[in-house]
């Protein structure tokens, strides 16, 4: 598989853009809509906290979407930086045959 070589953008930055505001909805009515805390959606659509189960749901029933797009925005995005920090020094338990 190819590497990324630029982060993907956070699944919370995301819903802001494509749906908040091209629909001119605001931070605090989805937060109402989706009955999470304005704190936690404005956490989320800032890129600050991930996108949990709970929240994929929420959104999913909210817009009929799928659940698994989320989730997987989110995966992508964690994943880009597991590949892209220091890595930690650890021993082979597998070794490739010569």
């Amino acid at each position: 598989m190819e590497k990324m070589t630029r982060c993907p953008t956070h699944p919370g930055v995301v819903f802001r853009v494509t749906i908040l505001e091209e629909h001119g909805i605001s931070i605090t009515k989805a937060a109402k809509a989706l009955g999470l805390s304005r704190t936690t959606m404005s956490n989320f659509c800032n890129g600050h906290t991930p996108c949990t189960p709970e929240i994929a749901q929420r959104i999913a029933l909210s817009i009929e979407s799928n659940v698994a797009v989320w989730i997987n925005l989110q995966a992508n995005y964690d994943a880009w930086f597991a590949e892209n920090r220091e890595k930690p020094h650890v021993e082979k338990l597998l070794t490739t045959a010569a």
